[in-house]
């Protein structure tokens, strides 16, 4: 009888180690990855219970980030491999000459950019490279350019003379000297092309980080919206709000990402393609929608545009929220965001309750 008992027990032991066993091996696991990437760091977090997947489908969205960025880098120099990749830099070499056959993702970044510049009655254009290069921001001397050669540099710019063909796939910039920056569009789109990967790797729950664009798939391992916190334009430590975000993306523009100063004033990179200087009306700006390329493109149009005329759009647009820090220290958001964002308004900042 006391075997019988020692061996029942021994037997329930051994099920119970079994069973640990099999929901150890079921549990939910996290993947994460970093790479730098379009002049920033990436970030990939994925989850799942095989670990074997969960590294194939971040390398397959990590492939699908670095084939758009290569397509759309106008920085490379004439004459190497990336030069030659890039779409971009083949469309502005023949600017004035001829129309270039690009791939169809540039085609719909270019396609998404000219509708945006017409809605935004000019706030948003990607044929502003000449007056990016004129400033330097891409290289390590930025400088104020002198006011007669910014307006040389501002009559390149202009997305009516932006000829994209989509039937016959081609992109053609009507005047010599003009060149496209995807600067503003490039990164959320690639975001959510890697979003994409994942889903179709079997991925349900995800959340890239690529710079300030944030893009999640699915809610957080726990089940519950993710919580995403919005930068303090002015204070590196801390934050103005943090926001709930499902299924959706985020992203961030301000003006204390990118800038230099010079003559007691600090210039940072957004600029305003109708005067050529950058946007003084925001410090920063957070265009919350269900696409992270879309984002990407209007945090850069309500950026640019004044607070209240930015808001106005927003609510235009469907499936659109914004949040913003006005350059007078104001806290603005859309309806939408009611509930969803919580405002952690310190020193030198009002909360309009009203919106």
């Amino acid at each position: 009888m006391r075997k019988q008992r020692a061996l029942f027990a021994l037997v329930c032991l051994l099920l119970g180690a079994v069973s640990a066993g099999l929901l150890l091996g079921q549990r939910t696991r996290e993947y994460k990855s970093d790479q730098f990437l379009m002049d920033t760091l990436v970030s990939i977090r994925v989850y799942g219970k095989d670990a074997d997947k969960l590294r194939e489908a971040v390398a397959a969205a990590y492939a699908e980030m670095h084939r758009i960025a290569d397509l759309a880098d106008g920085f490379p120099q004439p004459g190497t491999t990336a030069y030659r990749i890039s779409d971009v830099c083949r469309i502005n070499e023949q600017a004035g000459l001829k129309p270039v056959s690009a791939d169809k993702d540039v085609i719909a970044m270019l396609t998404l950019a000219k509708k945006y510049h017409s809605l935004s009655e000019g706030a948003f254009d990607v044929t502003i490279g000449p007056v990016m290069d004129l400033w330097g921001f891409g290289r390590n001397d930025p400088q104020v350019p002198p006011p007669g050669r910014l307006g040389e540099a501002l009559a390149l710019v202009g997305s009516k003379d932006l000829v994209v063909n989509e039937r016959e796939q081609t992109v053609f910039l009507r005047k010599a000297g003009m060149k496209l920056d995807l600067g503003a569009v490039a990164k959320g789109y690639a975001t959510e092309k890697a979003i994409q990967a994942l889903k179709r790797h079997g991925i349900e729950k995800a959340l890239i980080d690529a710079g300030g664009n944030i893009r999640v798939l699915g809610k957080s391992r726990r089940d519950i919206p993710w919580r995403i916190g919005i930068k303090d334009p002015r204070k590196a430590d801390a934050l103005t709000a943090v926001l709930a975000l499902e299924d959706s993306a985020a992203v961030t523009s301000g003006d204390y990402y990118r800038y230099f100063e010079a003559g007691g004033k600090r210039w940072h990179h957004i600029l305003d393609p109708r005067t050529g200087y950058p946007a003084a009306e925001n410090m920063s700006v957070t265009a919350v929608t269900a696409d992270a390329g879309l984002a990407d493109v209007l945090s850069t149009v309500f950026f640019v545009l004044k607070p209240e005329k930015a808001l106005e759009l927003a609510e235009k647009l469907e499936g659109v929220d914004l949040f913003l820090v006005a350059d007078d220290g104001r806290i603005l958001h859309t309806p939408g965001l009611r509930g969803r964002v919580e405002v952690k308004a310190g020193e030198g900042y009002r909360h309009d309750q009203g919106r």
